[in-house]
């Protein structure tokens, strides 16, 4: 087990370092007595949870409890259908694919309603302001114009924040290399299977990295900085022991994680400087075989995972648990914190670390510090379903536990009753059968040595049983308890993106099959909901962390956690079907008021499609656009050419057919082709024309105007 991270000495100023050794061992050892007392009573409160859990494991895992499988026959079918397992698996599919989108993040930072910036950066926003004045005299300098600068320098500096919590949370495990999907998702598996999930942090770690600055001769020359980052740690549910009596996860006056180490790692805990190595050294020397014993909850998991056999040298193990809440400011000093007379009254948040009731580490919390507004969170509740009888929520599997075991006892019955159907049912009678043959074999080609006389002796000797078959009814009693764990569930075969087992008409198109996907996605809104709880708590505590600790000035600012998986993300389906009609549906005039790149933006976004791969960015679409508009123009310049070229080869041909006609025709036939020249001089298309000319007489509009050419007048051809 990897030793699990504790704040970083260079984060705490040094008043608040702790010092070699205590400063009164006897206290302190009172202390250790006191808090292990504490989470004695603590797990034992914990024990009731810890059945609920274990059962849920086991359904979830497709294995009986052991009141169930010692009332089942031996000779009986023992078949666990493990549809828990289907649920929690499809649950955990779905909440990932609405969450964490390969095109949306299901959280944001944004600046505050009202930004409250520091003397400095306000400085700049009125500088910035005074510049643009000045180039614009007839811009405004009101107090509206001030209040927008301001709120428009607050949101950069928001998306500077985003892109640099970005940055953390790809590595957010630390040494690990564990990122935020990661964790999250086994939190949700956590929350979704036991009823909740744990993250604690931040802690922080140092990281070096490259920074560039000018040497001599003003060239950038590459150099190295130590900075903080924020790295958190998943708690596994049975390592966590909170507060069972207290009426909400987020007032409790503390918790306990409990930590199995090694010998070896305990001895890299004697070196460093934020525990008490003396203490620790001793102890191991006296207790070279540890102290660590297996808890019964541990057994069972062993036994579910098929490693009871397993020998995991519990003699060579140490347990360190470790309490993170309040204590007195007198047990504080007594660790060597330099605790103020006045505050030595109060409960102070700490942190301290228990070997067997020695204390081994006792720390003021180093986000206490903090100012009030600027405190941090460290532990991180997913809750997937509140329950009033329990602080930590209920799990998938006790919401859908009575529909299992229906489904269970069902296949069960349908496995027993199919094998004495299909199987022989025989009835032997033995005072007709030879006793020297084995009659408890059935095989095929078999010969029964029968004897006997008298009237008995005509009667059968193996006779067959008919037993009913109640397959069908069995059959049924399972579907309609599969669909009571739909319902209960909310996880259907439409949820898992299963479309073809419900109606047909709806998946016939794109946007009915989109629009089933955003209809189902509802019912998750309140587990959603509770997840953004989890989100807010845990991005809040990054941004305090950076807020605090992160020395880049261009992500300085009043910031607030924006969460959104309630509500665009689980819209994303009826926005994109809106989207598409929206597409379809416009009228021509319309169109042009449409930014076609950032409709395409949002297309894409709403089906999880990487943006980044497949569209190009404004400049490039813009570029295309202009092209594409040259191509059409030129291609119109071409076409009105030749337009052109016709129109004067009509116009060539009806002077000759005029001129024609005023010789060998009829007066009828000049007034045609007289027609088809005012008909070209008032700008009828020439394919108009054309027509016209292969018709057997003139159009209407085709006919001049009085006045026109070819009308009769003075300045037809007719005329002439």
């Amino acid at each position: 087990m990897a030793l699990p991270p504790t704040p970083t000495l260079s984060a705490v100023p040094a008043p608040l370092a702790p010092p070699a050794i205590p400063t009164d061992e006897t206290k302190l050892r009172a202390l250790g007595q006191a808090l292990s007392n504490d989470f004695a009573q603590y797990e034992k409160d914990r024990r009731i949870a810890e059945l609920q859990w274990m059962k849920n494991l086991r359904q979830f895992k497709g294995i009986y409890d052991p009141d169930i499988e010692s009332q089942l026959d031996a000779n009986r079918s023992r078949a666990y259908p493990k549809l828990t397992r289907v649920k929690c698996v499809s649950m955990l599919a779905r909440l990932m694919n609405l969450l964490f989108s390969t095109s949306e993040k299901n959280w944001g930072i944004g600046p505050s309603p009202v930004p409250n910036l520091d003397e400095d950066d306000l400085n700049t926003v009125l500088q910035t302001l005074t510049q643009l004045q000045q180039q614009n005299p007839d811009m405004a300098m009101d107090d509206a114009a001030i209040e927008t600068a301001i709120m428009d320098f607050a949101k950069q500096r928001a998306k500077n924040l985003e892109k640099e919590v970005e940055d953390q949370l790809a590595e957010l495990g630390g040494d690990r290399m564990v990122d935020y999907v990661a964790l999250c998702r086994k939190v949700m598996m956590s929350g979704i299977v036991y009823g909740v999930g744990v993250l604690k942090g931040p802690y922080s770690r140092n990281q070096v990295q490259r920074q560039w600055t000018k040497n001599g001769t003003g060239l950038p020359t590459p150099t190295t900085v130590n900075v903080l980052r924020p790295q958190f740690e998943f708690i596994p549910i049975w390592d966590y022991y909170p507060d069972m009596s207290a009426k909400y996860l987020h007032k409790l006056d503390g918790q306990f994680t409990r930590h199995v180490f090694t010998r070896q790692q305990v001895r890299e805990l004697a070196e460093r400087d934020d525990f008490f190595g003396d203490i620790i050294k001793k102890y191991l020397h006296d207790h070279q075989k540890g102290n660590y014993k297996r808890r019964t909850y541990e057994s069972e998991l062993r036994a579910l995972g098929n490693q009871i056999n397993v020998n995991d040298q519990d003699g060579r193990k140490y347990e360190i648990i470790v309490w993170d809440g309040y204590i007195s400011g007198h047990y504080l000093k007594a660790a060597g914190q330099d605790i103020p007379e006045d505050r030595l009254e109060e409960q102070i948040e700490a942190i301290v670390w228990i070997l067997d009731r020695e204390v081994i580490k006792a720390d003021i919390n180093p986000w206490v510090q903090l100012a009030e507004e600027e405190k941090i969170n460290t532990f991180h509740h997913f809750i997937f379903e509140e329950d009033e009888s329990s602080i930590l929520g209920q799990g998938l599997p006790q919401i859908m536990r009575d529909s299992q075991m229906a489904v269970a006892a069902g296949s069960r019955m349908v496995l027993d009753n199919g094998s004495v159907v299909c199987g022989p049912n025989l009835e032997v009678n033995t005072d007709l059968l030879r006793l020297d043959q084995d009659i408890t074999s059935i095989r095929p080609y078999k010969i029964w040595y029968r004897e006997g006389t008298g009237p008995e002796a005509q009667l059968p000797a193996v006779k067959n049983i008919e037993i009913d078959s109640h397959i069908p009814e069995l059959l049924d009693i399972i579907k309609l308890f599969n669909g009571f764990a739909d319902t209960e569930t909310f996880v259907n075969p439409a949820t898992g993106g299963d479309m073809q087992k419900g109606p047909s008409e709806p998946f016939r198109t794109a946007a009915g099959a989109s629009m089933i996907r955003g209809e189902v996605a509802l019912p998750f809104k309140d587990v959603v909901r509770n997840f953004d709880l989890f989100t807010q708590s845990m991005m809040s505590s990054i941004v305090a962390f950076n807020r605090n600790f992160n020395p880049k000035p261009t992500i300085r600012g009043d910031f607030q956690v924006i969460t959104r998986g309630s509500t665009s993300l689980i819209a994303k389906e009826m926005r994109g079907m809106a989207y598409d009609n929206l597409a379809t549906s416009l009228q021509p005039e319309e169109r042009m008021y449409i930014d076609w790149h950032e409709m395409a933006k949002e297309r894409f976004s709403v089906r999880d499609i990487d943006i980044g791969k497949v569209l190009v960015d404004e400049a490039e679409a813009k570029r295309r656009e202009k092209a594409q508009s040259d191509r059409a123009a030129a291609q119109q310049a071409q076409t009105d050419e030749l337009m052109k070229a016709e129109v004067r080869k009509l116009l060539a041909d009806a002077v000759k057919g005029l001129t024609q006609a005023d010789k060998n025709t009829a007066a009828a036939d000049a007034t045609t082709y007289n027609a088809l020249l005012g008909g070209l001089e008032n700008g009828v298309s020439p394919t108009e024309v054309a027509g016209a000319r292969a018709g057997d007489g003139v159009p209407k509009h085709l006919v001049p105007k009085p006045g026109g050419a070819g009308n009769g007048g003075s300045g037809g051809a007719a005329g002439k």
